[in-house]
């Protein structure tokens, strides 16, 4: 069987195991530690968004148009946008140059804003230094 410390031993592991099932059934069965998750509340949608507004608006061109017209090809972007390409900076001038006159005052203003701030960010980093 073993000397009698090592049956003390035993005596005490047979005597703590109990406690320690014990102590693992109230610490897993406790209701208060259990975070009971709620439903989100409903989120308030907006059902007149441009995308929800205009969606389907050119769906009409396939029955009418006999299929052969695309809708792609019936958007035209902005004038100063035709047939051009590049960066922000870039269209930011190009747009100040074609319609800077026409635009209203604080518009004009953030343009300048915008094309003052995309300036200094293109000197200070990019591929080009």
């Amino acid at each position: 069987m073993g000397t009698p410390l090592q049956m003390a031993g035993w005596g005490l592991w047979s005597r703590g195991l109990p406690l320690i099932q014990a102590a693992r059934s109230l610490h897993c069965g406790v209701s208060s530690w259990v975070h009971v998750r709620e439903p989100p509340e409903p989120k308030e949608v907006d059902r007149w968004t441009e995308k929800r507004a205009l969606f389907g608006v050119y769906d009409n061109i396939g029955i009418l148009g006999d299929f052969q017209v695309h809708p792609k090809n019936l958007i035209r972007g902005p004038r100063w946008l035709r047939g051009w390409r590049g960066n922000e900076l870039q269209r930011c001038i190009r747009k100040r140059k074609i319609v800077g006159a026409q635009m209203f005052d604080q518009d004009y203003k953030n343009l300048n804003k915008r094309i003052r701030f995309l300036y200094k960010r293109f000197n200070r980093t990019g591929k080009h230094r």
